[in-house]
C-alpha cells in the first residue's frame, strides 16, 4: 500500500502532467504554490505556581503547573502549499471553478496532505459564485488582510483572535464536530461546505456559507441526538482604499462551552449548544501607511441543567496594527488584547472570570525582493495574565500552562509561484 507521501508525490505528478497538456491548458487551469520556511528561538516563561487562592481562580478549567516550556530553535512550514485551479466556460456567461489545494511541508514536518487546504468546485456568472468542497469560513476570511504577512501565522492577529484561550488551536480544520478543543475555535477552515460569493454592487459585497449536519447523532437512552452545523457570513464595503468589513458565525451543537470547563457535552443533562462570534474589522491604507483594526466578540452556551455548571461564557478582544511602506520594504507594529470575559452558571450561582485574559505585542520586517520572494523577520510576545492560556500557533511545546508568556524572535524567506 502506498504511504500517504507517495499518494501525494503521485497526485503532484498526475497533475504536472495534465497542466502540460493542451486539452487542460485549454480550459484555463493554473499550477500555483508557496514555499515558506520560517527559523524562530522561542520559549515559555512566568508560569503561574502555585494555583492562586479559590477565590482568585476562574470557575472554568485551567491547569497552574508552573512548567514552561524551555527555549528552543524550530522551523516551521506556514502555510506552505501547492495547488492547481482552473474553470470551463459553458456558455451564456457561466463557468465552472474548482481548486484542490494541498499542504505540505518542506522541514519534514507531517502536513495537511492532497487537497487538505481550501479546495471546491462550483459554478461562477455575474450573479456571483456557488461552490461545495472545503474553504475558510467568511468568518475567517475577514480578517486575512490585516495581516502584513501573508504566508502563515509567524506575528499575526491569531493568538488574542478567533479562540478563548483554554487550548483551543489559534487556528483548525475539520469537517464536523470533533468532540475536542478545536470545536470551540472560530479560526477554521470547515469542510462539507456550501459557500455563496456575492458579486461586488457599489462597493459592497458578501459570502455566506452553510457547513452541513454530517455529525448528526440519533438519540439513544444514554445521550440526546445533535446535529451539529455551522453558519458563517459577512458583508464587505470598499471605497477606494478603505475597506470596512463585518462577519457573523453560529457553531450549533459543538459544545464549545464544554471544551472551556462548562459540563460535558452532548448529555442527557446537556443537550444542545449554540456558539456566537461577531468580528468587525477596519482596513485603511493612506499614503505609504496601512491602518488595520480588528473588534471581536466570542459567546459559547450550553443547554445545560445540572445546577451550579457554567453554561455561559463571552470575552471581547481587540487588535490594532500600523505599518509604514519604504522602497521595497514595510515596517509594522501591532498590539492586542483579549479580556477576562464574563460568564454564569446554571441556577444563577457566582461565576468569575478573574485574570483569563492577555496582551499581545508584535512586530516585523517584510522586505520584498520581487513580486514573488520575500524575506520576514519577526518579533512577538503574547503575555497571559496569571490564570490566561492564549498562545501561537504552533505552541511552543503543548498547551500552554496558566499564566505562561510566549516570547519568539525569527526570520523567515517565502516564495510564490
Amino acid at each position: 500500500m502506498k504511504t500517504t507521501m507517495t499518494k501525494i508525490r503521485y497526485a503532484v505528478l498526475v497533475t504536472l502532467g495534465l497542466v502540460a497538456s493542451g486539452a487542460v491548458q485549454a480550459q484555463g487551469v493554473t499550477l500555483y504554490g508557496l514555499v515558506f520556511q520560517f527559523a524562530e528561538n522561542t520559549r515559555t516563561s512566568g508560569a503561574t505556581s502555585p494555583a492562586p487562592p479559590a477565590g482568585e481562580r476562574p470557575s472554568m478549567r485551567n491547569a497552574y503547573t508552573g512548567v514552561n516550556d524551555p527555549q528552543r530553535n524550530r522551523i516551521s512550514a506556514g502555510t506552505s502549499n501547492l495547488g492547481v485551479r482552473g474553470s470551463e466556460d459553458i456558455g451564456a456567461g457561466q463557468k465552472v471553478i474548482f481548486q484542490l489545494e494541498s499542504g505540505f511541508s518542506v522541514d519534514g514536518s507531517p502536513g495537511p496532505g492532497w487537497a487538505g487546504r481550501n479546495s471546491n468546485v462550483g459554478l461562477q456568472g455575474g450573479w456571483g459564485t456557488l461552490s461545495l468542497g472545503q474553504w475558510d469560513t467568511p468568518y475567517k476570511t475577514v480578517g486575512l488582510p490585516v495581516n502584513p504577512i501573508r504566508v502563515g501565522y509567524q506575528a499575526d492577529y491569531t493568538p488574542v483572535m478567533g479562540n478563548p484561550g483554554f487550548g483551543v488551536p489559534a487556528t483548525t480544520t475539520q469537517n464536523t464536530r470533533a468532540g475536542a478543543a478545536p470545536d470551540a475555535a472560530f479560526d477554521r477552515r470547515n469542510g462539507n461546505v456550501v459557500q455563496y460569493w456575492s458579486p461586488v454592487v457599489a462597493g459592497f459585497s458578501g459570502r455566506i456559507q452553510y457547513s452541513a449536519d454530517e455529525g448528526r447523532t440519533a438519540a439513544s437512552a444514554t445521550a440526546p441526538g445533535i446535529a451539529p452545523v455551522i453558519w458563517s457570513g459577512n458583508v464587505q464595503y470598499d471605497w477606494g482604499t478603505l475597506s470596512i468589513r463585518y462577519a457573523y458565525e453560529q457553531h450549533e451543537d459543538y459544545f464549545g462551552m464544554s471544551v472551556l470547563g462548562g459540563g460535558a457535552g452532548a448529555t442527557l443533562t446537556n443537550t444542545g449548544s449554540k456558539d456566537q462570534g461577531n468580528k468587525l474589522v477596519g482596513i485603511w491604507r493612506i499614503g505609504s501607511f496601512r491602518l488595520a483594526g480588528i473588534y471581536e466578540e466570542l459567546k459559547y452556551h450550553n443547554d445545560d441543567s445540572v445546577a451550579g455548571n457554567v453554561n455561559d461564557y463571552k470575552r471581547k478582544a481587540y487588535y490594532a496594527l500600523g505599518e509604514y511602506y519604504f522602497g521595497q520594504a514595510s515596517f509594522w507594529v501591532a498590539y492586542g488584547k483579549a479580556e477576562d470575559g464574563s460568564c454564569s452558571r446554571v441556577g444563577g450561582a457566582s461565576c468569575t472570570t478573574a485574570d483569563l485574559g492577555a496582551d499581545y505585542y508584535s512586530a516585523g520586517l517584510v522586505y520584498n525582493f520581487s513580486k514573488r520572494t520575500q524575506v520576514i523577520a519577526t518579533y512577538y510576545k503574547v503575555d497571559n495574565k496569571k490564570s490566561g492560556t492564549y498562545t501561537v500557533q504552533p505552541p511552543v511545546g503543548g498547551p500552554v500552562a496558566a499564566g505562561a508568556d510566549t516570547l519568539s524572535f525569527g526570520v523567515g524567506i517565502a516564495h510564490f509561484f
